[in-house]
């Protein structure tokens, strides 16, 4: 017989060096996430943008978020490495972090202090992720999943707690706006120390310089680039949808007055607040998947990556097809259960286990050591790719309208050449110098409803579905719109796009072939760990 093999037990033991990585994780997380978590509330309520607006800078904030990891990514594997990337990034991430909350109302200060929060976010983001990896050779390379599992898990705890904090601030008047966007900055500040604090525990893969542009442009790396390049399409189409949960369309939906936000009758949800379930759906259901479901499915279908993604597309859509339902019946004037959002989140997180985690821990492992960073960044550019998208869709959908005239007083009316092509519960938004004040003494601006149509008259409501009171005549300046997507019908857009992205999908997966990579104990070059 022959003996067992000997077990060493540092093979077993998790890095030192992993908890100070999660925990940097955690707090940055925080700051990005309780960010998001507000922003497109504080522009509608606050600066008064039109929802189509704060939804399209939404998104291109996350964007150019996502966008930046090619130039950490660059940076780092080139030139720096991943730990000076990591903490020079950081501070102007923590610099753009102060500036938002410190900036006031202006247009040009949020767009600035945006901008440096997206470059820092962005450029660390590919090397904190591929740094997790770094930390492990093929010794201890059985213990890569579970690491990243705790890495997400340490995301979705800090976007979680963010989550329910930072609108609680926003909403505040003690508070506002200024604490909102300040505590992230602080505990941005914290990532950075903590970051700082593990170094001499970190493995430190060198740049790579001139063999980075060796391997991206050989013909193994352009190659791998055309697999995954055509891989990341279909996960852009998946955060499409995706980033309509997180901070998005379901943040505007949650404000209707019309939806209850009771639970139990023991804590009731502020519109921003509900998106925190997809974190805590995250908590419970990771381990399910992890250990119940895939091994179930395992014994009748092999479960791989790509059918892991396929089904998650299919899931998506599913979510959307609650959040299109309930969008109609509020606009129809019902009154609905925060609970069924709820249901569109807890789907929408199950689509999520399949595809991000997925497609986060897929990248890794497919990626030679010398450009992991390059390849996660991609990654990430698929989100930014996604993001563009909503931006692009709610752009296009603005469909201006001719007025003729504002009648103000306790109520206000619209007379409009296209008022039969109006419905009950339809928004309608008002830019440019309107002419007509609110009671605030400024100009009626934001986004609308319609709560009575009579000929070609509209009477209009707040969001809240109260009585607009005015002032003023309707100058040459002012100008109206609405939406070519009305009601739920802005929710089926997106299933239909990601369904027919799930059944393209399926094709392209037939002809993926898998390489895996791994670092290696000694500094001699890598060789796949698994080929299929």
């Amino acid at each position: 017989m022959t003996a067992p093999a000997t077990i060493d037990p540092a093979d077993n033991k998790m890095p030192s060096s992993i908890p100070f990585i999660i925990s940097n994780e955690f707090a940055e997380r925080f700051c990005f996430y309780g960010i998001n978590s507000i922003l497109v509330a504080f522009m509608v309520g606050t600066m008064k943008f039109t929802d189509g607006k704060a939804l399209a800078w939404g998104a291109l904030f996350k964007s150019a978020a996502y966008f930046f990891p090619l130039v950490g990514a660059i940076i780092s594997d080139v030139f720096w490495g991943k730990f000076r990337t990591i903490f020079v990034f950081s501070i102007i991430y923590a610099a753009g972090c102060v500036s938002l909350a410190l900036m006031g109302h202006s247009e040009f200060a949020l767009v600035a202090s945006l901008g440096m929060v997206a470059l820092g976010t962005g450029g660390i983001k590919p090397c904190v992720s591929t740094n997790v990896g770094d930390q492990f050779s093929a010794k201890n390379a059985h213990l890569i999943e579970r690491a990243f599992s705790m890495f997400y898990m340490a995301i979705n705890a800090g976007s979680s707690i963010s989550i329910l904090l930072c609108p609680e601030l926003l909403a505040n008047p003690n508070w506002g706006p200024k604490w909102a966007f300040g505590v992230p900055a602080i505990m941005m500040v914290m990532a950075t120390l903590v970051f700082i604090a593990g170094r001499a525990r970190y493995v430190k893969v060198p740049p790579a310089g001139k063999a980075w542009v060796k391997e991206v442009f050989s013909v193994s790396g352009l190659s791998l680039i055309a697999r995954l390049g055509g891989l990341y399409v279909f996960v852009a189409l998946f955060w499409m949808l995706w980033d309509q949960g997180n901070g998005g369309a379901l943040v505007l939906q949650a404000q209707s007055p019309l939806m209850d936000k009771s639970i139990f009758g023991l804590f009731t949800f502020k519109p921003s607040q509900v998106q925190v379930v997809n974190g805590l759906f995250i908590l419970m259901l990771a381990p399910v998947f992890s250990f119940g479901i895939f091994p179930f499915v395992n014994k009748f279908v092999k479960v791989t990556p790509l059918r892991k993604i396929g089904a998650g597309l299919v899931v998506m859509g599913i979510s959307f097809i609650v959040v299109g339902w309930l969008e109609d019946r509020m606009m129809r004037g019902e009154s609905m259960s925060v609970w069924w959002q709820i249901l569109a989140y807890f789907i929408l997180t199950a689509a999520e286990l399949l595809v991000s985690v997925t497609a986060l821990e897929f990248s890794y492992k497919q990626a030679p050591l010398r450009i992991k960073s390059f390849i996660m960044a991609l990654f990430l550019l698929s989100t930014s790719l996604g993001n563009m998208l909503v931006a692009v869709v709610n752009f296009a959908i603005i469909k201006p309208v001719h007025a003729t005239k504002i009648e103000s007083g306790a109520e206000t009316w619209l007379t409009l050449d296209e008022a039969s092509q109006f419905v009950v519960g339809q928004k309608i938004d008002f830019t440019g110098e309107t002419g007509v004040k609110d009671t605030k003494g400024k100009d009626l601006a934001g986004t609308f409803l319609i709560a009575e149509i009579q000929g070609s008259r509209l009477r209009i409501m707040t969001p809240e579905r109260t009585p607009v009171v005015s002032s003023g005549e309707m100058g040459p300046k002012a100008e109206v719109s609405t939406y070519a997507l009305v009601g739920g019908a802005y929710y089926y857009f997106f299933i239909i796009v990601i369904w027919i992205t799930a059944l393209v999908f399926a094709v392209y997966a037939k002809f993926y072939k898998e390489q895996d990579f791994v670092r290696s104990e000694d500094p001699a070059p890598e060789e796949p760990a698994k080929a299929a």
